[in-house]
């Protein structure tokens, strides 16, 4: 029932003081009751009551943090009560959100950060008792017919509505920008930008298609069900042209054409997902060109040695298949992202760098390794790190180069201690090194080199799980070994061929 909105015969303007501090109400009450006719309630709760008991009130002083009704909960309820009653909010926190939920949910005047100065309180209460008077002059004007009354409602009502509206798409438009900066893909686009349509254009049905031939990516993701009227289509158009669509209906059944902050919102949403696509093109691109340049710095490597390139891509799956198995399995979830694991597929070819600084005699030796070239020969992983490391200082900073030294500084290194070059153990080995020292050890194993016959599968397997807590990290071990089935798989496909082992043996005879 609305509080009687009749003032009582006093000269002085009537406040009601709301907060659960017993002595900021005491230091309030202070300040105001000279001038001032003065209730005092500790809760959201006991202004109400108040405010049923002993109103109606010109102004109304809550602070926001209360046990039960918030500040903007209560002033919103005494808004609805007593609607001419002037709402001023008092908080402890400088609050941009706050500020706009209590002017526009809140129904409040003034907003006041604690502490504050009699003198800033005094003004806000002065504005709020004008704005009292005045909205009570303007209900006089108006009458108390229920005509004009449902007539004001109504209006209030419609400008509620179209705020709220506007808010929430501003809301929501902000959050969708704000994950846009954390999409790696189209496809990761294309389903934020339909989840920020489906808030903004509800009971709506909308598509959204993205792609370019150019990178050789295309995406597409839809909300809501079939179209049911007229389609209105919004272009996504990037500075290199039109990367995609937005498909929406117009109007459905009960609905009626959109209005202009929904299509201010498509088009807001098309413009940024044109700039996110974009990106997202220049970095598939660029991470492609930058990996063949990887991979043929790499190949320079492994043309020295008795291995062949598709070495190289056979250990890079290998990664992938232990890193998204120990993801799948729980294990360093914290550490491998699907960037991180990129990043390792990537850095992975690089694993032996080190080995064009090894003299051919000894890298292509078909025999057993003296203790003195075995010592040299250990030296490529700090060769490779040293390179690595040069490259980085020089400005290359992409977090894959970094992954590559601590690779091929440390593929080399086990579990137990044992390894080279510095004896690191347990997990003073980096985690990347950790696969790939599994991944090239079973790549080893299972191909033919001048001077061994290639193992089985099984008997690569068993090695494998000899090896855990041992050669290897026995969790790295395990997701291997939980999906051999599948490494195998790759070894088949892509098993060297007679051709490869003809260029092994030319290499040889060359290093004589």
């Amino acid at each position: 029932m609305e509080a009687s909105q009749a003032t009582p015969c006093t000269s002085k303007p009537r406040l009601l003081l709301v907060d659960d501090s017993p002595a900021l109400l005491a230091a309030l009450a202070r300040m105001l009751e000279p001038g001032h006719d003065v209730v005092q309630a500790a809760s959201g709760a006991e202004g109400l009551q108040r405010l049923s008991d002993a109103g109606p009130f010109d102004v109304v002083i809550s602070d926001e943090e209360m046990p039960g009704l918030q500040g903007t909960e209560f002033l919103s309820e005494v808004h609805r009560r007593a609607p001419a009653t002037v709402g001023i909010l008092l908080t402890g926190m400088a609050d941009v959100s706050l500020a706009i939920r209590a002017l526009h949910t809140g129904h409040v005047l003034r907003f006041l950060e604690k502490p504050c100065s009699q003198e800033a309180l005094l003004a806000a209460v002065q504005d709020c008792v004008r704005e009292h008077r005045r909205l009570l002059r303007e209900r006089e004007r108006e009458g108390e017919g229920e005509s004009a009354r449902g007539a004001l409602w109504e209006f209030n009502a419609a400008l509620t509505s179209r705020i709220r509206e506007q808010t929430q798409a501003l809301f929501r438009l902000n959050r969708f920008l704000g994950d846009l900066n954390s999409a790696e893909s189209l496809s990761q686009i294309a389903a934020l930008a339909v989840d920020t349509l489906a808030a903004v254009l509800p009971e709506r049905a909308v598509r959204i298609d993205l792609g370019s031939s150019l990178a050789d990516l295309s995406a597409s993701a839809r909300v809501g069900g079939e179209f049911q009227g007229d389609r209105h289509v919004e272009e996504v158009v990037g500075s290199h042209g039109t990367v995609g669509l937005i498909v929406a209906d117009t109007f459905c059944k009960g609905h009626r054409g959109f209005s202009r902050v929904q299509r201010e919102a498509l088009h807001a949403v098309a413009s940024a997902i044109a700039v996110a696509s974009h990106n997202v093109l220049r970095r598939v691109e660029r991470d492609e060109a930058q990996q063949a340049t990887i991979v043929a710095l790499a190949r320079l490597a492994e043309q020295r040695d008795n291995e062949t390139g598709k070495h190289l891509e056979r250990v890079s799956l290998y990664c992938r298949l232990i890193a998204e198995g120990l993801r799948e399995d729980g294990q360093c979830t914290e550490q491998i992202s699907d960037a991180w694991i990129d990043d390792l597929v990537r850095s992975a070819p690089l694993h032996d760098i080190g080995k064009v600084g090894i003299p051919d005699h000894i890298l292509l030796k078909p025999a057993k390794l003296s203790p003195e070239e075995w010592a040299i020969m250990k030296r490529h992983t700090e060769i490779g790190a040293r390179t690595l490391r040069e490259v980085i200082r020089e400005g290359s900073e992409q977090e894959f180069l970094r992954m590559s030294l601590e690779i091929a500084w440390c593929h080399h290194e086990k579990w137990d201690g044992s390894g080279y070059p510095r004896g690191l153990r347990g997990e003073d080995i980096p985690l990347c090194a950790r696969i790939l020292a599994l991944a090239d050890v079973y790549d080893a194993l299972t191909t033919v080199r001048p001077y061994k016959d290639a193992w089985s599968h099984a008997r690569a397997v068993e090695w494998v799980r000899q090896g855990a807590g041992e050669h290897f990290d026995p969790r790295v071990a395990q997701a291997f070994l939980s999906r051999h089935d599948r490494a195998d798989f790759i070894r088949a496909r892509l098993a060297d061929t007679a051709e490869d082992l003809v260029g092994w043996m030319r290499a040889i005879a060359r290093a004589g």
